[in-house]
């Protein structure tokens, strides 16, 4: 499993831009999806920046929490047979 997500820059009429990029799953196929964070430079988009890839990294976590769980759930059950 790949987290999946970051930051990449972009030049859209001669201003550099911030984006926050992550790949989703759409119909079985990795999606990459980007998001507008904000100009180059401002401490907004940086704060904004550092959130989203807190968010998604939470929500890996999380996925990679539960699946532990269901993992070690199923190493009990075949111990019981």
């Amino acid at each position: 499993m790949e987290l999946g997500c970051g930051l990449a820059t972009k030049t859209v009429h001669g201003g550099r831009y911030l984006y926050f990029w992550r790949y989703d799953r759409l119909d079985g196929r990795s999606t990459k999806v980007e998001r507008y964070v904000g100009p180059v430079g401002s401490m907004e988009t940086g704060e904004r920046a550092v959130r989203m890839l807190l968010e998604h990294t939470m929500d890996a976590k999380a996925e990679v929490e539960l699946r532990v769980a269901r993992y070690k759930g199923a190493l009990l059950k075949m111990r019981r047979v």
